[in-house]
């Protein structure tokens, strides 16, 4: 019968128009949901990293992944908390779990019991991704703040006194 022949198609329409209206609320939220692949390999740098317990192998990875300079990223994760980590987190555009993941191997005294998740999960969520990108700049104007290197200054008092110092110098 003609009816069962348009139930198909039917049913392909309405999911056609489910999916059309889905990609359409998220256009209007801004791409709230992620994309599970952006970032992958910055991502699995940025874990790794973490996992080691190491702070300055995470620093340097998230340096390089944020574009900033060694010292912002160090700042940024010497804080008491991880407010600020969390923002370079959204920044990057990582999921929830990726974020948590990584915040919870930089401050793992931070997450003792369930609710303390809870709070890290609304905090990430109510982050806008534009307001952690303004972050992100400011954060990179700090490394072009001008045309002399962030360190430029280290460099120049080790011209003033080369004779008395050792080439190498460990920071």
């Amino acid at each position: 019968s003609p009816d069962s022949q348009q139930v198909p198609g039917a049913a392909a329409e309405n999911a056609r128009r489910r999916l059309r209206s889905l990609m359409r609320a998220d256009a209007e939220s801004g791409g709230a949901t992620v994309n599970p692949f952006a970032g992958a390999e910055t991502y699995v740098k940025l874990r790794e990293t973490a996992l080691t317990g190491n702070a300055a192998f995470f620093q340097t990875a998230l340096a390089d992944a944020l574009e900033i300079d060694f010292s912002t990223a160090r700042a940024l994760t010497a804080n008491q908390n991880y407010t600020s980590l969390l923002a370079a987190l959204r920044a990057l555009d990582f999921g929830e779990e990726r974020a948590f993941l990584i915040t919870a191997a930089v401050y793992p005294a931070e997450f003792p019991h369930p609710q303390a998740i809870r709070i890290f999960l609304d905090r990430y969520r109510l982050l806008h991704r534009d307001a952690a990108l303004d972050r992100l700049r400011g954060w990179k104007a700090i490394r072009n703040a001008g045309p002399i290197s962030a360190n430029a200054d280290i460099r120049k008092a080790d011209s003033d006194n080369a004779a008395a110092r050792p080439k190498a110098r460990h920071v």
